[in-house]
């Protein structure tokens, strides 16, 4: 995908950069060679990266993917939940 095609707030399926496995989350930043990610689903094996990231990937343009409403991309339920810490 390109920068044109990606929406903002869109869901979109991704590479992440430094990490093993896809993971699904929602577009909240475009830059000019890459996407910022929250995370809403991930693999098990990113699980400490994407804890010490706070749930926020970045991934090149060329590693985004459409998510199909259809799509079953995962089979587990690890869903990255953003919690406040007093």
């Amino acid at each position: 995908m390109n920068n044109e095609t990606i929406i903002l707030g869109k869901k979109y399926i991704c590479q992440p950069i430094g990490l093993k496995q896809k993971v699904v989350g929602e577009v909240i930043s475009k830059l000019e060679n890459c996407v910022v990610i929250c995370v809403d689903e991930y693999h098990d094996v990113d699980r400490n990266e994407i804890l010490e990231k706070c749930g926020k990937v970045v991934a090149k343009y060329t590693h985004v993917y459409e998510l199909e409403t259809t799509e079953c991309l995962y089979n587990y339920s690890n869903k990255y939940e953003h919690t406040l810490v007093l």
